[in-house]
């Protein structure tokens, strides 16, 4: 089993189903080729990255087992970036470059229900949000790939995120993945109303000048796009700034109407996550 992208993307970013493998070979000047089951791939990724130089291009042809899939953000954790993925059913074919040396003993990441992802707080502060999880292992890594592939929807969201499982999609639409961050409100990260905590790959999409205000205020719990639910990121933006600048001349007056008004779109218009 594969983990893809969007498959109705026709970019040519990656290929479906049967194509002349030799010719993608030669284009990508592929220095080494490698073959192993996908139960064995973390051990073969990490023998490549040794082996090989930095923007080598290598043909990995995987074998794929039903009870061991494979995971593009693994990948990426292992030091490659994605040229181009044949998926021929049975058998996967990634063409990688080499992006940077790892260390010689990586270990596999092991993942819980429960995850602490690394966020921007106030000030610029480095903070770690709690949360259930609702992505397959090793999404964390292709973040900044999907979006660049897949962009973003009318909602500021990842177009067809295939990394969100089918029960992190049930959690995600009730909001129940995010019952966690009650931790952080209670460590004082976050508080129950204002913009959302992003990470790098999100932030960095925002204007330099914007993010520099956002920076002043503490992120919080309900983001002011659950009340407006504007249409594009253009539309987030603007959210994100009428309910800061209300919040500069009246911080508590102005948390106040904007809870009322979440707990109205909630329970009278049925809003819900995507």
């Amino acid at each position: 089993m594969l983990y893809l992208l969007d498959k109705n993307r026709s970019s040519g970013t990656y290929i479906m189903g049967n194509c002349n493998v030799r010719s993608k070979a030669l284009k990508y000047n592929i220095a080494n080729v490698a073959v192993c089951d996908s139960n064995a791939l973390d051990t073969v990724l990490l023998n490549l990255n040794k082996k090989s130089i930095e923007n080598e291009c290598i043909e990995l042809k995987v074998n794929v087992n039903r009870f061991s899939p494979v995971y593009l953000g693994e990948l990426f954790y292992y030091g490659f970036d994605i040229q181009n993925i044949v998926d021929m059913k049975k058998q996967v074919i990634v063409y990688l470059k080499k992006q940077k040396n790892i260390s010689n003993n990586l270990p596999p990441k092991r993942y819980s229900i429960l995850i602490k992802l690394p966020r921007t707080g106030k000030g610029g502060k480095r903070i770690y949000v709690y949360k259930f999880r609702t992505m397959q292992p090793y999404s964390e890594y292709l973040q900044d790939y999907v979006i660049k592939v897949n962009g973003l929807d009318e909602k500021s969201t990842i177009k067809n995120d295939f990394r969100i499982t089918k029960i992190g999609r049930f959690l995600r639409k009730y909001w129940l993945d995010e019952l966690p961050m009650l931790i952080n409100f209670i460590k004082g990260d976050l508080k129950i109303i204002g913009v959302r905590p992003l990470g790098d790959s999100m932030l960095s999409v925002y204007p330099e000048e914007f993010r520099e205000y956002r920076a002043k205020f503490k992120p919080g719990l309900i983001p002011p796009y659950y009340i407006d639910q504007p249409k594009g990121f253009d539309g987030l933006i603007e959210s994100e700034k009428r309910y800061l600048k209300l919040y500069e001349k009246s911080g508590f007056k102005t948390d106040i109407i904007y809870f009322g008004k979440f707990l109205k779109a909630l329970f009278l218009k049925g809003v819900r996550s995507c």
